[in-house]
């Protein structure tokens, strides 16, 4: 039997990327629920073959906790899924200006800002774990309570429904495809459709590092399809960077660059996989 961790609980937006990764795998596979995304990180490998994580929002970018955990886990994306997100307003009374306490998930929050801003200060807003806990916890509480859910947990006998409450109305958000590094899965094999996700790890800054990385990449006309920088946690003014690039690891220009690069610093590959269609 395989096992596919993500976030739950069931009918959150990441058990929909699990349930249609799923359709992707031969014999029987069960989806394990975890409570938290570092929890779906520390499962991957111990008793859960593959992982599915946020990683990026169309309007808020990158999740910077997923980043961190890469950096240190020792698992490899072999995946990404894109799926629309769209978000709706429940609550247990039928006025808006009614609602006195507000769950939502701590990502949906800033999708959801203008809209939550506009409830003004007299709302409480509770910051929940999952989508779905959000939803839980305003079904279980006796007072004037709303919750922001996605569009599918809406249910026809809430007082109140609000939909598409999102700042931006083609939301989407991509997911990766985690494995552990002994995984059979197979990687991308038709280079025109392969990205590449790689960690520099910055374990000797000096100036001019950032730029001789990216001319590592330009001089050999590779393209760079994102770069984002998180803070070491050592000192100030340190930062490992995240790379995204078009082609192949194993592409003789790509790991040329790979291994100009290792002179200056560390290169963790993350791995090559299909870029989601």
């Amino acid at each position: 039997m395989t096992t596919i961790a993500t976030l739950g609980p069931a009918g959150t937006f990441s058990d929909r990327v699990a349930q249609e990764f799923r359709e992707s795998l031969a014999g029987e596979v069960t989806i394990n629920y975890c409570s938290s995304i570092k929890k779906v990180f520390q499962t991957i490998g111990a008793g859960s073959e593959y992982g599915i994580v946020p990683i990026e929002n169309l309007s808020e970018g990158f999740i910077p906790l997923v980043l961190d955990l890469l950096v240190t886990s020792h698992l490899r994306i072999i995946g990404e899924i894109i799926i629309p997100i769209n978000f709706s307003c429940v609550a247990r009374v039928p006025d808006l200006k009614q609602i006195t306490r507000l769950y939502v998930q701590f990502v949906s929050r800033g999708q959801c800002s203008e809209f939550i801003e506009s409830l003004g200060e007299q709302v409480e807003i509770v910051t929940t774990e999952s989508n779905t806990e959000a939803l839980n916890q305003m079904t279980g509480d006796l007072q004037t309570s709303g919750a922001v859910v996605p569009g599918q947990l809406v249910k026809p006998d809430f007082p109140l429904v609000i939909e598409n409450i999102n700042d931006y109305p083609n939301n989407q958000t991509r997911f990766f495809v985690l494995a552990g590094e002994r995984s059979s899965f197979p990687e991308c094999n038709n280079s025109r459709r392969c990205k590449t996700s790689i960690i520099i790890i910055n374990d000797d800054d000096h100036p001019g590092l950032l730029e001789n990385i990216l001319s590592s990449f330009s001089k050999r006309k590779i393209n760079l399809l994102a770069i984002t920088s998180r803070p070491t946690k050592e000192e100030f003014g340190r930062y490992h960077f995240f790379i995204a690039l078009d082609g192949h690891h194993a592409e003789p220009r790509v790991k040329d660059a790979f291994e100009e690069i290792g002179k200056i610093s560390r290169v963790k590959i993350l791995g090559s996989y299909e870029r989601a269609r």
